[in-house]
């Protein structure tokens, strides 16, 4: 059995390593603060990870919506094309 990824795999990967490499910097900034809970820079860099995650997860649920937007549907004339069909 071949466990290698496919080409379709790894451009999925690919598509989500903003989110990863936002989640990577989320807990960097969590140990910082856990290590100096005094420290003002790492609070303030807990803060900014926290808004580019959020930020990064907004704009994937916009996106994630807008592609399964409601189907658009199309008037239909109820009149009859013909007129004589009308009388």
């Amino acid at each position: 059995m071949d466990t290698a990824p496919t080409p379709a795999d790894l451009d999925e990967i690919e598509a989500e390593m903003p989110l990863i490499a936002a989640g990577v910097d989320l807990v960097d900034a969590e140990c910082r603060v856990l290590t100096s809970p005094a420290d003002v820079l790492a609070k303030r860099a807990h803060r900014r990870a926290m808004s580019a995650l959020l930020l990064l997860l907004v704009q994937q649920a916009n996106h994630d919506a807008a592609l399964t937007a409601a189907p658009v549907y199309t008037l239909v004339n109820p009149s009859p094309a013909d007129p004589a069909e009308a009388a």
